[in-house]
């Protein structure tokens, strides 16, 4: 498992990204073992993972009748449906990417969108967080929800924006192929599991 100043220092080659500076690169791994090293970011999201789980499990509790109860078993459930939406977009991506034309950018569109995955996770975790200190700041949570799902798209957009060479429209297609199965499978399965209240 990397370390965390390995992390941080994919995470600053991701910023400069970002930023349209393709010297974010040299901080990166792209090599077949940092391919699947960076896989290893399911791991480093894990504790940002946890605060939103125990976030929806405050939500499930308040919205079912009294006296209900959930045990491991929900957690496991929910880690199936994030493990589950963050691996579909990349078999997507890898099954679309010769038809497409695109297969070029794969290892780098995987690399960097994995380690992406960490601080947006923590990001998403904020208002998780919030809600379970102070459930009655629900209406501020769910704006700070909005802001971390916009600002999200906008920061993984420049990021494929920047591997694909400026290619908006591939960039778009791309952002949309992470985004729009991902949310998909998760509301499969999060109903499949039983995990919505009702």
């Amino acid at each position: 498992m990397p370390s965390l100043e390995l992390v941080l220092a994919y995470i600053k080659g991701l910023w400069l990204l970002i930023l349209g500076k393709r010297e974010g690169y040299v901080w990166l791994d792209l090599s077949e073992g940092g391919l699947w090293r960076s896989f290893a970011a399911i791991l480093w999201a894990l504790p940002a993972m946890v605060v939103t789980w125990a976030s929806w499990r405050l939500y499930y509790l308040s919205a079912m009748p009294t006296g209900t109860t959930v045990g491991a078993g929900f957690f496991l459930k929910l880690f199936i449906v994030d493990l589950t939406s963050w691996l579909v977009p990349i078999l997507l991506i890898v099954i679309l990417s010769r038809p497409l034309g695109f297969a070029a950018f794969v290892v780098p569109v995987i690399v960097t969108t994995n380690w992406l995955s960490v601080p947006l996770s923590y990001a998403a975790a904020v208002p998780a967080a919030i809600l379970l200190l102070a459930r009655e700041a629900q209406p501020v949570t769910a704006f700070l929800w909005l802001i971390v799902l916009f600002a999200s798209t906008a920061l993984l957009f420049r990021l494929l924006r920047t591997i694909t060479g400026n290619e908006n429209l591939l960039a778009a297609a791309l952002t949309a192929l992470f985004l729009l199965p991902s949310m998909m499978v998760g509301q499969y399965l999060q109903h499949l599991f039983g995990l919505i209240p009702g």
